[in-house]
């Protein structure tokens, strides 16, 4: 049987959790919450559906940078293979959940900003470490509300060079 992948967009429902299995593979796991938006073909107008509850696990690199990257109350984006977990609950009733092994996580840029950082996995004595390599180029921009003082902040910073023909320049995130 091949697996479902799927892709989720919703938001971070619980705050992720940093956990170690007993082979010392790190894994980390959280809930997002993915409402469908429905329009209503008599009136026209758009409302929440139904909200379908997903638990997200990443392992082995991805689980320390995943759980120090989100945060609960953030619309997220994630892709991976769709399974289910069965378990009791407390009252002795058969539970089903949707579970996501996830490939790919990060904030929802089309929902608010973000700023990027590599981080390369390297292993090493002892354990992994993290490298962080190539400082992304808007690091220096602040986490606010209104997305206009981020770009009056690098405006601001490009000093001489806003202005003529280099204003995109001072926008424009340099790859390499």
């Amino acid at each position: 049987m091949s697996d479902a992948i799927v892709t989720v967009t919703g938001y971070v429902g619980t705050s992720p959790a940093l956990h170690l299995s007993p082979n010392d593979v790190p894994w980390t796991s959280f809930r997002v919450a993915s409402t469908r938006r429905v329009r209503d073909p008599q009136s026209g107008e758009w409302r929440d559906g139904r909200t379908a509850w997903f638990t997200v696990k990443a392992f082995r690199g991805a689980a320390r940078t995943v759980s120090e990257s989100l945060v609960q109350g953030q619309p997220v984006v994630l892709t991976g293979r769709l399974s289910t977990e069965e378990w009791t609950d407390k009252d002795g009733r058969e539970r089903t959940s949707l579970v996501v092994d996830a490939d790919a996580v990060g904030p929802d840029a089309t929902r608010g900003m973000t700023r990027f950082t590599r981080v390369v996995h390297e292993p090493a004595t002892g354990g992994a470490t993290d490298t962080v390599r190539r400082p992304d180029p808007w690091a220096a921009a602040t986490t606010t509300d209104d997305p206009r003082s981020v770009v009056d902040d690098l405006v601001e910073d490009a000093g001489d060079d806003v202005g003529g023909d280099r204003a995109d320049e001072a926008l424009t995130p340099v790859a390499g």
